[in-house]
């Protein structure tokens, strides 16, 4: 019964056995974005789905909720943990214990890149004030989180003898800090070479 209301255009089936594009749809929500949607975004899951199958399927999820716990139970103590409800394929502390210290969810983040790890989702969800949301995928093997768990059981222990190592981080890139709001504010999308 809501068939009728599909952003448009939809793919039908012709007369001739092809296929093209309906746009004559009178109950349609119309475009919900500009050309033919996020089809590279379809494709890519489609082939996933695909080349997992349903048991594949099955057992990636199963690994992600997996890896999320164990990260989740590695943490606990050293970070704020805001809901004591398991976690399914993520988990989200908070920076309520750093905070005490100076050091927000930002400031941590930039210190794993000293770790040799890519940061955490910062600042999500905003239903958590300083989250940390920790996704580990269903391919992380068991010492890649070992290591992540050590690396972000170190900094806290950095946050409780120096916090100034952490607010100061990250020590090993070319750039250090970056101003966040100018960056925001103008963004430099593209190089341009300096007039001489």
């Amino acid at each position: 019964m809501l068939e009728p209301f599909l952003p448009k255009p939809v793919v039908v089936s012709k007369a001739d056995g092809t296929l093209g594009f309906d746009y004559n749809r009178l109950m349609s929500v119309g475009r919900v974005r500009a050309f033919y949607g996020n089809f590279g975004m379809f494709t890519r899951a489609l082939a996933y789905i695909m080349a997992n199958g349903p048991d594949g399927l099955r057992q990636t999820t199963e690994d992600a909720v997996l890896n999320a716990n164990y990260i989740r139970k590695g943490l606990e103590g050293a970070y704020d943990l805001p809901y004591s409800t398991p976690s399914m394929h993520e988990v989200v502390f908070s920076d309520k214990l750093q905070a005490k210290k100076g050091v927000r969810t930002g400031d941590i983040a930039k210190r794993l890149i000293d770790y040799g790890f890519h940061p955490y989702t910062v600042s999500f969800p905003l239903s958590v004030p300083g989250a940390l949301m920790i996704e580990p995928t269903e391919s992380e093997p068991r010492e890649e989180l070992d290591l992540l768990i050590e690396a972000l059981r170190s900094i806290a222990e950095e946050v409780e003898e120096d916090p100034q190592t952490v607010l100061q981080a990250p020590h090993c890139t070319r750039v250090s800090r970056l101003d966040e709001v100018a960056a925001a504010r103008k963004p430099v999308l593209r190089w341009k070479p300096n007039p001489s």
